[in-house]
């Protein structure tokens, strides 16, 4: 009998929705006849806890804890005990990081907004006097368009720039009385040791670099494309009321005729040139022109799973043909009937 070792996660969405992989995959697991066995990452004897093991499966947030003990934890057991992982190093190693995902997709050949990153103050300064705005500053970590800002003129810029460069910020949003009582709150549930059950994590000092992008107007909406193997799911995300920023505004259009064939063939031609078995890509426009702006190898479930069907590429995404498969599916099912097929006993 196959067994898969599973880490559990729960997270509860801002629409009330319980989001839990690990409760799904179990589920799944026990109608195939899959032994499971629930791990704790955390462990001190974790490895052990792998022992007999066929794979390993964990659904790992956004929060700095989980997101950066995974990437060092996922490659140890894929590499060392040579059993498959999800998300696999591919998918993950640049999750909730744009800048190692510019460098990723630039070095892939991929079309992105214009992008700047500079790693010494002088170069960023120079650069801000003569650019052209509006343009967008981002911090590397963030999600639902928390640290995504606007910069309308030069003197914002040089502002951002000498702040980045000298004690470094925490976020892009909010004054700074209000970011100093979230520090404080968050050092007093750590104190009194409640800092993790809440989920609140602690803060990420960003400090050293400058990420700017072009600013591509018109784009009224992003279009979500999630690409799971061979399955395209898409969807709508409009802007909040008077902003440019679709992520996290929760303002969807699940109408497949609205979405553009285009974006979901470019999800596709991501997907294959990363190698990657599951990523969520934010699709922009410049002109005619289809761009990604940011990529995922995680998501809200319940957005993908309410799709009334998704798309599946026959042959190449350039010229293939796309085909229309009716009925919603879950993205945790699609997920765990993939991975099974990559353990050892199935052949893979």
């Amino acid at each position: 009998m196959d067994r898969i070792a599973i880490q559990p996660d729960s997270f509860r969405h801002r629409n009330g929705e319980r989001q839990s992989f690990s409760d799904r995959w179990t589920e799944l697991a026990a109608r195939r006849g899959i032994e499971v066995r629930r791990v704790d990452v955390y462990a001190p004897d974790f490895i052990e806890q792998l022992a007999g093991c066929d794979g390993f499966m964990w659904r790992f947030g956004f929060p700095p804890r989980p997101r950066l003990f995974a990437k060092r934890l996922l490659p140890a057991i894929e590499q060392g005990l040579g059993i498959p992982v999800f998300p696999s190093s591919r998918a993950a190693w640049h999750f909730e990081d744009k800048i190692a995902q510019h460098y990723l997709l630039q070095a892939a050949g991929i079309p992105t907004p214009r992008t700047w990153i500079f790693w010494t103050p002088a170069r960023a300064l120079e650069f801000c006097r003569q650019a052209s705005y509006p343009l967008v500053l981002k911090l590397a970590t963030g999600f639902q368009s928390a640290n995504v800002q606007m910069l309308r003129n030069a003197r914002a810029a040089t502002s951002r720039v000498h702040q980045l460069f000298g004690p470094g910020v925490t976020s892009l949003s909010g004054s700074r009385t209000r970011m100093a009582l979230h520090r404080l709150r968050a050092i007093a549930r750590l104190i009194s040791g409640r800092q993790l059950a809440g989920g609140t994590q602690p803060e990420e000092r960003q400090i050293g670099y400058v990420f700017l992008q072009e600013f591509l107007p018109g784009n009224e909406f992003d279009t979500r494309v999630t690409v799971i193997s061979d399955r395209a799911f898409a969807f709508r995300r409009f802007n909040r009321p008077n902003d440019f920023r679709a992520s996290g505004s929760g303002r969807i259009d699940w109408d497949p005729a609205q979405i553009a064939l285009d974006a979901v063939r470019l999800a596709f031609q991501v997907a294959r040139r990363l190698q990657t078995e599951c990523i969520a890509v934010d699709v922009l426009r410049r002109g005619e022109e289809y761009v990604i702006n940011e990529i995922s190898y995680t998501f809200a479930s319940w957005a993908v799973r309410d799709c009334p069907g998704h798309w599946v590429l026959n042959e190449g995404p350039g010229t293939g043909r796309l085909r229309w498969i009716e009925g919603q599916m879950a993205p945790e099912d699609a997920i765990f009937d993939d991975f099974i097929a990559k353990l050892p006993s199935r052949g893979a």
